[in-house]
């Protein structure tokens, strides 16, 4: 009987079965594929019992194909049909709910991103997303800081030997990438976008992010032995107009005209030799 399953109940008689139904002592219930992949098969021989007790001293024993076929076997099927992905590890979900929530914020702007859009999205169970970020807010937040630590630590990985202008230039090379990268112009477009109506996400951002980056700058303009800043001159200050130097209307067309940095490369070579040149001159001690 090709695709149809047979199946066949066996209940205990007896006095007892005959005068209460609910006296049933066993049930067994036979499941066989007649042909798998035009092969026949013997069910009797491809069948294993699984009993487990069933109502009182009851057994309910179910038997189950055991045997491998050659071709496409009946559990086979059954496996496909109830395929999972495989494990993943803790930090391997959370790059796929970040991949995820990166999306979805993209796509709704961040008041109209849901956690179930999201959870939909990576295609996991909410409960998971929810085990990882309790909220919306602590769902942007990591994704901020996944994009700021990975991209900062490039910007920290400049050597602090050879020459104090190369060392300047790589450093805002990498600051450029940085604040350039497409998911960094998302993620500043969003909360430009919703800065009025989550007043706190954009506090956030600007923590997290501008401020982490321009004290990263600072620190190393203050820490550099090749550099000597006057006194009363504040590192920040400096740090703030060396960045903006580079950036300045080449952010707002990134952001406004969706350029992206291999449109602005010229450009940006430009001003990266022209911003170090400058704190060269005036702070690069001579001897």
């Amino acid at each position: 009987m090709r695709g149809m399953a047979a199946t066949y109940m066996s209940v205990a008689k007896g006095p007892s079965a005959q005068m209460a139904p609910r006296a049933m002592a066993s049930a067994r219930l036979w499941v066989c594929i007649g042909e798998v992949s035009g092969q026949k098969t013997d069910c009797k021989n491809d069948l294993e019992t699984i009993a487990f007790p069933c109502r009182g001293r009851e057994t309910l024993s179910f038997p189950v194909v055991n045997r491998r076929f050659s071709g496409r076997s009946a559990m086979a099927s059954v496996q496909a049909a109830a395929k999972r992905p495989p494990s993943l590890s803790d930090d391997e979900r959370k790059t796929l709910i970040l991949q995820a929530a990166e999306s979805v914020f993209e796509q709704f702007g961040y008041g109209d991103a849901t956690m179930e859009e999201v959870a939909r999205v990576c295609g996991m169970a909410k409960k998971t997303v929810y085990k990882f970020y309790p909220d919306k807010a602590s769902l942007f937040g990591a994704l901020v800081e996944s994009h700021d630590d990975i991209a900062l630590s490039e910007v920290r990985s400049v050597s602090p030997l050879g020459d104090p202008r190369d060392r300047l230039v790589r450093m805002l090379e990498e600051l450029a990438a940085l604040v350039l990268s497409p998911r960094q112009i998302t993620l500043t477009r969003l909360v430009i976008a919703e800065s009025i109506k989550y007043p706190e996400l954009a506090r956030r951002f600007h923590r997290d992010c501008v401020e982490k980056t321009l004290g990263h700058v600072t620190q190393a303009l203050a820490q550099d032995s090749a550099l000597r800043l006057p006194d009363g001159v504040d590192p920040r200050i400096v740090a703030d107009m060396f960045v903006s130097t580079v950036l300045g209307t080449v952010h707002l067309r990134a952001l406004m005209l969706n350029m992206r940095k291999a449109e602005l490369e010229t450009e940006l070579a430009a001003r990266i030799a022209f911003a170090t040149d400058m704190i060269a001159r005036i702070f690069v001690r001579t001897g």
